[in-house]
């Protein structure tokens, strides 16, 4: 049985998780949830217990006990749904609108017009105050400029 324990003291180490379950029966593995970038401990883990038995006597006995001065949140693992995401709306992302093919917007590609005009693509207004920041207050963005092909040459001289 998989096996949630959360509320974990973050210095608590994996061999000392696994001791404490060990008094209840066999402990097949002791992992704790380690942050990727911190490489801090994220406070929750998980224990396997082969026998279903010991592993319902474990969550008993351990469920609220204090270690480290914290009291344990132990309980059977949930396991996770397949279940696909849901946007904002709080439809799944497969129904989501897209912005491409026959649904495109008239005046470009991107949002706001785009590159091929409207409003909000490049010569355009900014659609927040970040945009605003950076062109200076004025609320559009600086004419003419090199091409992205490397061109040095201004715009208007083409």
């Amino acid at each position: 049985m998989d096996i949630f324990v959360g509320s974990l003291s973050f210095k608590l180490k994996e061999s000392e998780l696994r001791e404490a379950f060990e008094k209840f029966g066999e402990v097949s593995s002791a992992k704790i949830i380690i942050d990727k970038i911190t490489r801090q401990s994220k406070g929750f883990g998980f224990v396997e217990m082969p026998d279903e038995e010991q592993a319902r006597l474990a969550i008993s006995e351990l469920n609220g006990q204090e270690m480290y001065g914290r009291p344990l949140v132990v309980n059977e693992s949930q396991k996770k749904d397949a279940a696909p995401r849901t946007a904002d709306s709080g439809r799944p992302r497969s129904d989501a609108p897209r912005s491409f093919g026959k649904d495109k917007p008239a005046g470009g590609g991107y949002s706001g017009g785009g590159y091929g005009g409207g409003s909000g693509g490049y010569g355009g207004k900014p659609k927040s105050d970040y945009d605003r920041d950076r062109s200076g207050g004025r609320g559009e963005y600086k004419k003419g400029g090199g091409s992205r092909r490397g061109d040095s040459r201004d715009r208007d001289d083409w």
